[in-house]
């Protein structure tokens, strides 16, 4: 969603920093200012534990939201491991195997992944769109499996270089749906109020005493920007960001 506005992860966390450092400011000065020392005095009376609410349930949202977006991360490189390992296992089936190995199913299988390195991962990367050069090389090693299970006079053979190929396409299927999967911006946006709702409370509650305001806010801004600019890293999907999947499983295959 924030690619939309933000044109990477960096500009995102920046903007974090730079919003909530002025916000804070703004409040602390609008606080401490002495024309409205008359207005802040009214609230004195509410206690800090009152504060806290704000505080709790941007905890509880921002750990909700980020354990969201961490299983769409374990999940995605789960599939590149259960990719890479059917792929290692029809290569392993078709060497020992004389048919599969006549009709170059481990050749099939290299370009496959070798497409997946120099192709796939860049437009995973850039765009979250399927490439057209790997999906062919896909297509192509579909075919040269089926091919090679229907020439092989052994069922369980057969049977087992379908179900390599099975753990390939389903862990393909997985891979490509989670780069599409995105954060709904309500729930960012709930979570950046919320912030906003911890630092006005804070500030009513340290008003009488300036000093103690100013280290409180900062401590606050802090606590705040540090949840926010990790969600930030792992915002937009498994394959964009600094924080992103490596595609060092498939490497092992091509070497």
């Amino acid at each position: 969603m924030q690619n939309l506005i933000f044109q990477s992860d960096t500009t995102l966390i920046l903007a974090l920093l730079i919003g909530f450092t002025s916000l804070s400011t703004l409040i602390t000065w609008l606080v401490i200012h002495p024309e409205n020392k008359h207005f802040v005095e009214q609230y004195e009376g509410i206690v800090a534990p009152f504060f806290s609410l704000p505080a709790v349930l941007f905890s509880l949202t921002a750990a909700l939201l980020a354990t969201s977006i961490w299983d769409n991360y374990s999940i995605a490189t789960k599939a590149i491991k259960n990719e890479s390992q059917g792929i290692l296992n029809i290569i392993s089936l078709a060497n020992s195997i004389p048919i599969p190995k006549e009709i170059d199913l481990p050749g099939a299988a290299k370009t496959y992944t070798q497409s997946i390195i120099h192709d796939e991962w860049k437009t995973l990367s850039k765009n979250r769109s399927i490439s057209p050069e790997a999906d062919e090389k896909f297509i192509a090693l579909r075919a040269t499996t089926f091919k090679a299970a229907n020439m092989l006079p052994d069922k369980a053979e057969s049977k087992a270089l379908l179900s390599a190929f099975n753990l390939v396409n389903t862990a393909r299927e997985t891979r490509l749906a989670y780069a599409t999967i995105d954060v709904h911006p309500i729930r960012w946006y709930a979570l950046l109020f919320l912030g906003v709702l911890v630092l006005i409370t804070v500030a009513f509650t340290h008003s009488s005493k300036p000093k103690a305001l100013m280290l409180a806010m900062l401590i606050s801004t802090l606590t705040i920007t540090t949840p926010l600019c990790i969600i930030s890293l792992t915002f937009s999907n498994p394959y964009q960001g600094l924080i992103s999947i490596s595609n060092a499983p498939y490497l092992q295959i091509t070497n």
